[in-house]
């Protein structure tokens, strides 16, 4: 007879197999098949523990897995189990059929099995009432679980048989099992509740056991929903009145499943006198629509069920969902359609963006364009007004604008000085421009109170001017007259300049030498000119806010732009590690397989002992290193996640690190290699993860070992670093020495070199530096990765640097002293 290989599973396979299923031969009495199914998490509070005596041809193993299959698989010439080693028993019989809890509830509906008058059960064989396996899987090295899922997806089915190359019976899959080996989180968390939810079947509180089994036999469910009608008197507000009216829905009370039934059955009760709400499960957990697929993976693990109640605001039934929606949601085809439509809402949303950018890029131009062609026509009438308006229109600056206009206008009326007041607030007013002739004093920048231009600025408002050809005839204030005196002014002139009818400010054209009748001309032509100064000031204003308004969308442009620059640079990268990630997993995982089948046909044609094991030493280390492999990246995930907390223990450096650190001395001797450890006195007892930190200084030693050359040197440093170490070395005791210490740092040195552009990247998953390993020792380039990983988990830094031929690792730990 042929050695018996199993199979290589893929881990995800392998645990979701149930290899303890109930199994049982064909001349199995049907009461023994029910009291075995009714006995797997039993729920009722009726518990009849007695079985029929009849159980020839059954056997009943003790899983260790908690949730176990539903089912009884009938096989034929079962093999008893004797030893408690799974692969010592690869067979339990050739499968000839299954008896599932749908099947005794079909019986049960059709009247096949009648609980009212006691049909002998015992008298029934299985082999009459089973189910032929409609499908099952032959365990090979290229199924996976995906395989599995597409099963049941095909074929509708809920138990799915494992069988050898034989056809004898290995195990059973089940869609529960599945989804508790299964947990992609990011996937189930996109995904609401309401997207999957399907419409259960419901019945009333009332009903009938008999009823609730022919209602599920009718619409080929595993369960129905037990409910009772519910009335809500609600008002809503009118105009004039409150409208009211009743709203009626179904309220879940509890839930009845296939299993429910076939305990039922096992405790012998009278379906046609037993209600519902005697066998139904209460309390329900109820989801909400909004709720995550990944919600209510981890409500079903947390109640061990299989299916859950999803209820609106008021209490209202919705819909209910089950594990075969959440495994529809892991199908390759569904994940792949999910990722296109995730693809195809980024690239909708880029082109929206796009389309938006130029929108709102064409609109602004349009604007400018708008407004620029606003400013040219003003100033086109402008400078047909006359040749002074001309020159004070010449620039748009403000500050050019008014010196411009003092000049002229000072320049045309031959005066000795000539102002323009700005008036910044009701209490104030500040000189802002100035045109004086020489020997006169100047008043720029001046501050002058309102006592001063207030009787002016009134009699402006008035009457538009305000003249006074001499300060010795006018009735002024004696405040008033000393600061005119003061700035030796003899007569002067006022204008206002108006803008949007509020007072800007006003023109000033001072007299110094003498006294002066002004004349109406003159009058006019400060009018004019206040006008077009007015005109100006907003015209300068306008300008300066569509500079300010081009620069303003100029820099948003940029920015938006460098900011979609930046993600399609970002999508690239992440294509580009995409794609290298893939190539190397690919290559890193089918490189033992392959030397693992090399091994295993070798073994079929070897001839002599001596290499048989050869190659079973070949098939021990491609399978430890590609469990390495697999077991680095589970952990690189499970730290990236962070879905574990880290446990912290006392470690005792001094006496832990030997147990360490020895190992590798014997490895650096085997290759000539000095490896010196120098270490602080009275190291303290930390709070830390042993396994964490033993992982993190045997990855780094193990580097060091593998790319220093024969002959070479490595260096090992534990220091504390930020205390007063040297009055600590002088307590009698580590604790009190402890007291004084900060942090622990870890500083590894070898005789290796790594070029500056190569040390960014080696923390990198499956990053290798080129040319770095002359002797092919291998690796998979995911040990220094996991190495920051677990120093961020422990609050730590890790650094590095190579100069000079030595290449140092850092590693420092804030010291967390244990307190016992």
């Amino acid at each position: 007879m042929p050695f018996y290989h199993p199979p290589f599973y893929s881990s995800a396979l392998e645990q979701a197999i149930d290899r303890y299923p109930l199994t049982a031969g064909p001349e199995t009495s049907l009461a023994v098949a029910i009291a075995l199914m009714s006995q797997l998490q039993n729920s009722c509070p009726l518990v009849k523990t007695p079985l029929p005596s009849d159980r020839g041809g059954m056997t009943e193993t003790s899983a260790p897995d908690k949730v176990r299959a539903r089912c009884l698989l009938v096989v034929q010439n079962q093999q008893t189990i004797t030893t408690g080693n799974l692969s010592d028993n690869p067979s339990r019989g050739l499968l000839i059929g299954i008896l599932t809890p749908a099947d005794l509830v079909r019986l049960i509906a059709s009247g096949k099995i009648d609980s009212q008058h006691k049909v002998a059960l015992h008298k029934i064989p299985i082999s009459e009432v089973m189910s032929s396996v409609s499908v099952s899987l032959t365990e090979s090295d290229d199924q996976d679980v995906f395989t599995a899922l597409s099963l049941f997806r095909q074929h509708k089915i809920r138990y799915l048989p494992i069988v050898n190359q034989l056809g004898h019976l290995v195990g059973v899959l089940t869609r529960e099992r599945i989804r508790q080996v299964l947990q992609p989180s990011n996937i189930l968390k996109l995904r609401r509740v309401a997207e999957l939810m399907t419409t259960p079947i419901t019945a009333p509180h009332t009903a009938s056991l008999q009823s609730i089994t022919e209602l599920m036999s009718e619409h080929q469910v595993s369960c129905v929903v037990i409910t009772k009608n519910k009335e809500l008197k609600m008002e809503k507000p009118k105009d004039e009145y409150t409208s009211i009216f009743h709203y009626s829905f179904h309220q879940p009370l509890g839930i009845i499943t296939e299993y429910d039934i076939v305990q039922a059955q096992f405790l012998e009760l009278n379906f046609e006198q037993t209600p519902a709400q005697k066998v139904m499960r209460t309390p329900l957990q109820f989801l909400q629509p909004s709720d995550s697929l990944w919600t209510a993976h981890k409500e079903m693990q947390q109640q061990q069920v299989q299916r859950l109640v999803v209820c609106g605001g008021r209490g209202e039934l919705l819909g209910i969902i089950t594990q075969t929606s959440l495994l529809r949601v892991l199908d390759p085809t569904e994940m792949y359609r999910v990722v296109k439509q995730l693809q195809q809402s980024v690239y909708q949303l880029q082109a929206e963006k796009v389309e938006l950018l130029q929108s709102r890029n064409a609109k602004l131009e349009q604007q400018v364009r708008e407004r620029t062609a606003k400013l040219h026509e003003q100033l086109q009438r402008d400078r047909l007004l006359t040749h002074i308006s001309l020159r004070i229109h010449q620039s748009l600056n403000l500050e050019e604008i008014l010196q411009g206009s003092v000049d002229e206008v000072r320049q045309v009326l031959q005066a000795d000085r000539v102002a323009i007041l700005h008036l910044e607030s009701s209490n104030y007013g500040i000189v802002v421009a100035e045109s004086v002739a020489e020997n006169w004093s100047s008043i720029l920048g001046e501050i002058l109170p309102d006592n001063i231009w207030q009787e002016s600025a009134s009699a402006i408002i008035e009457q538009e001017i305000y003249a006074v050809p001499d300060i010795d005839q006018a009735r002024l204030s004696a405040e008033k007259y000393a600061r005119f005196q003061q700035a030796q002014i003899k007569a002067y002139l006022i204008v206002p300049i108006l803008q949007d009818g509020n007072l800007w400010g006003m023109m000033c054209v001072h007299q110094c030498s003498q006294s002066r009748q002004w004349q109406p001309s003159e009058v006019d032509l400060l009018l004019q000119l206040a006008t077009q100064i007015a005109i100006a000031i907003q015209q300068a204003q306008l300008y300066q806010q569509v500079q300010n308004l081009n620069t303003d969308l100029e820099r948003q442009v940029q920015e938006r732009t460098a900011e979609l620059q930046q993600k399609v640079h970002e999508l690239q990268h992440l294509n580009v590690l995409k794609d290298e990630f893939l190539s190397t997993v690919s290559h890193e995982l089918r490189t033992p397989l392959a030397n693992i089948k090399m091994a295993i046909h070798m073994l079929r044609i070897s001839p002599t002992p001596d290499r048989r094991q050869i190659y079973l030493e070949i098939l021990e280390t491609e399978c430890t290193r590609e469990t390495d492999l697999i077991n680095a990246l589970l952990d690189l995930q499970r730290l990236e996640a962070a879905t574990c907390p880290i446990d912290l223990e006392p470690v005792n450096l001094e006496v832990w690190l030997p147990t360490i650190i020895d190992p590798f001395y014997t490895r650096a001797h085997d290759r000539h290699q000095d490896l010196r450890v120098e270490c602080d006195r009275h190291l303290p007892t930390i709070s830390s993860n042993r396994a964490s930190l033993g992982r993190i200084l045997a990855e780094l030693l193990n580097n060091a070992c593998k790319y220093t050359a024969n002959d070479g040197e490595i260096f090992l440093k534990v220091q504390c670093k930020k205390g007063d170490w040297e009055q600590a070395g002088q307590r009698k005791n580590s604790r009190q020495a402890s007291a004084l210490a900060s942090e622990i740092q870890f500083t590894l040195s070898n005789q290796s070199s790594i070029s500056i552009e190569e040390l960014p990247r080696i923390f990198e998953k499956f990053y290798r530096v080129p040319n770095a390993d002359p002797w092919k020792q291998g690796g998979t380039g995911l040990g220094l990765a996991l190495v920051q990983k677990l120093v961020e988990q422990l609050q730590g830094k890790i650094e590095v640097e190579s100069s000079n031929g030595w290449t140092n690792f850092t590693v420092t730990f804030p010291t967390k002293l244990d307190g016992n």
